[in-house]
């Protein structure tokens, strides 16, 4: 508790010295989780409040919550299977408690108050009690770290294009308390977590990172170098032999060291240089700058990352490269095949890189105190880094969990065997589309999976699912049905609970349609959440919805979650045919079970006959009562009739989850 103590008696510092001081400060309404009574209500659903006095007292209800729930601290003698029973909420601080609390229409981190209207980790605090409500116990954070720009189109880079791995971002420090670093205020929100029986995952991507960090003064060779000059026509090479978006496999290279334009492309490398300097230094003096980045399939025909590059890993290349490109003392480049160094590794990993990871990561598990580590980008990292990873964490801590992204389900074998405990894998894309029976194939090849992965509605690159027909009820069903998946780690994305319908970093991928999903009349139209200024609506009207629902079905999923977590306590549900639009699965204790069953159907009303015979033949115990105990659409208990067959005909509504619970006496 160092670190909230520091930071509360900075805040009641500061609050002694603006306590008469006059605001036109906003905040949400629903912020005001404790009835914090000294504020003025307006129209909009704001509450007009001295942030000093009103961080103050909202931190000291928060800390009074915490010491009445009395909830088991993290500890690092916890084993791993913990992250069985997460339920995850995807945090990105900077947006994640965005407010124009000056009202100037404007979002900055030096608003009218020189305060900040940006999210920061001590307003992220407030968020908490917010998100317990939800049953989240478990909060994958974003990269907090200081970014480098480039882009005019956008206020922030990619997440991804980092400074340095441990230079935290500034701007996330709030100035509420200046006296507190960003590093003091980050541990103080961390602890506040581990207080509240929350666990903070780290995403981290080690493959990637702006072009100007800080580590190319001491290591220039750790990067690719093309002349400042060619920067204006440097592009993704072009392959005319080899199909759109095609893998750089090993059977494709010799087409793609045939073209024209790759070798034109390879032309333009530079031997990086020997002297120390800055970037700024380099192109100023040398006339040298780190080539960008560009994406790893051929012939994608999207732009090259500007803000961003990768690591040169290798003290040499690959042996696939053809003979006539080494005769020419080709200088180290940045093509597809060194984009997938998991595809194509070089000899010899560079002892120097490896030893900046093992700090960085040894910085990550002894100093923050998290309690996991979620790769991303794994494809940028050759298999003995993937691996060394895994090494250098557990050598702090052997029971922190280590998440890789990856989207091919059919890989997660191959992660078990590197260490991995958890996959992204493929939910956040495909879940939405259920009128084609992708949300039915992943929940039911769900539970067979070698290693549990995410099941999430949405990933931060694609679409919000509220931008879809019907979102707000494909959104409510999908999120309920995810806390109920075998072999699923539920997460949800910032905003979720807002209804939110613009996309948070919309892949370029992505149809771009989405970008238009609010009026244009709205100060959000066309942004992105993580790329840009942007708040999350917590005046919406709706707000209450989903917290209120996933408050319920939560209660209910801890009541069965060492049945949930037992793959051999979980029975898929049947129904007539396959293409019938019910997903569920029952979940069997001693003396009772639970059955959840949801209609897929988010347009139409369905009547739908599950099957139990398969259930009966795994319970334990005789069944004397059915009773649907809970909905999505009906928080009352009702009989349940079955038919002749011990069958259960009954009609959903749109979307309807249905929880039906077997009891014996």
């Amino acid at each position: 508790m160092e670190h909230i103590t520091m930071l509360i008696q900075a805040l009641e510092k500061q609050e002694k010295l603006h306590h008469n001081d006059i605001f036109n400060y906003a905040v949400p309404n629903s912020w005001n989780t404790y009835g914090y009574s000294n504020k003025k209500s307006i129209r909009s659903g704001e509450i007009i409040v001295n942030p000093y006095s009103f961080y103050l007292y909202t931190l000291h209800n928060i800390m009074s919550d915490c010491t009445k729930s009395n909830p088991s601290h993290n500890d690092k003698k916890t084993k791993r299977d913990w992250i069985k029973k997460a339920n995850m909420y995807s945090l990105m601080i900077r947006s994640a408690t965005a407010w124009d609390h000056d009202r100037d229409d404007h979002l900055s981190n030096d608003d009218l108050y020189h305060l900040n209207d940006n999210g920061t980790f001590l307003k992220s605090i407030l968020l908490i009690p917010h998100l317990k409500r939800m049953g989240i116990n478990t909060i994958l954070l974003h990269q907090p770290f200081a970014l480098c720009k480039t882009k005019k189109n956008h206020t922030y880079a990619e997440k991804e294009n980092v400074i340095s791995f441990t230079k935290l971002d500034d701007t996330l420090r709030d100035a509420l308390i200046p006296e507190l670093s960003v590093e003091d205020q980050c541990l103080a929100f961390i602890e506040m977590c581990h207080l509240h029986g929350i666990r903070v995952i780290l995403e981290f991507c080690p493959g990637k990172i702006a072009r100007n960090n800080q580590y190319v003064a001491q290591h220039p060779e750790w990067f690719y170098w093309i002349k400042k000059e060619d920067l204006t026509k440097y592009h993704a090479p072009v392959c005319s032999s080899l199909p759109q978006n095609t893998i750089p496999h090993t059977y494709v290279l010799k087409d793609l060291y045939r073209s024209e334009d790759v070798l034109h492309h390879l032309s333009l490398f530079q031997q990086p240089p020997i002297e120390m300097k800055t970037l700024y230094e380099y192109e100023q003096d040398d006339q040298l700058t780190i080539a960008p980045m560009f994406s790893d399939q051929i012939n994608a025909n999207l732009p090259v990352d500007l803000d961003g590059t990768v690591f040169n890993f290798f003290e040499e290349r690959s042996a696939h490269i053809p003979k006539h490109i080494l005769s020419k003392n080709q200088a180290p480049y940045l093509l597809q095949d060194t984009l997938r160094p998991d595809l194509h590794p070089g000899k010899g990993i560079r002892q120097s890189i490896l030893d900046m990871l093992e700090e960085t990561i040894t910085w990550y598990v002894s100093e923050l105190q998290i309690d996991g580590i979620y790769v991303e980008k794994t494809y940028l990292l050759p298999e003995k880094l993937q691996k060394e990873i895994v090494k250098i964490a557990r050598k702090q801590n052997r029971n922190i969990v280590m998440i890789a992204e990856d989207t091919i389900v059919e890989n997660s074998e191959s992660w078990i065997h590197k260490g991995y405990d958890v996959i992204s894998g493929n939910s956040g894309y495909e879940e939405s589309n259920v009128w084609n029976f992708h949300f039915h194939k992943f929940a039911y090849q769900l539970k067979d999976n070698p290693c549990p992965m995410f099941a999430a509605s949405e990933f931060y690159d694609a679409k919000r699912i509220n931008s879809l027909e019907y979102g707000k009820t494909l959104s409510i069903m999908l999120h309920t049905m995810n806390l109920f998946l075998p072999n699923g780690i539920p997460l949800s994305m910032n905003g979720f609970e807002c209804f939110d319908v613009q996309p948070m970093q919309l892949s370029e991928y992505g149809d771009q349609h989405y970008l238009k999903s609010l009026p244009q009349t709205d100060l959000r139209y066309h942004r992105q959440s993580y790329l840009d200024e942007y708040y999350y609506d917590y005046c919406t009207p709706d707000l209450n919805t989903l917290p209120s629902l996933l408050e319920k079905c939560n209660h209910l999923r801890n009541t069965y979650i060492d049945a949930i977590t037992n793959l051999n306590a979980c029975v898929p549900v049947w129904f007539d045919t396959p293409n019938d639009l019910g997903i569920g699965y029952s979940f069997i204790l001693e003396d009772k079970a639970l059955m959840v069953i949801c209609n897929t159907n988010v347009a139409n009303t369905s009547n739908l006959h599950i099957h139990t015979e398969n259930l009966y033949a795994e319970l334990p115990f005789h069944v004397d009562s059915i009773y649907q105990i809970f909905s999505t659409n009906d928080p009352y208990i009702h009989d349940v009739t079955q038919d002749e067959f011990r069958n259960l005909p009954l009609t959903f509504e749109p979307g309807e989850v249905k929880f039906i619970e077997f009891k014996t006496k």
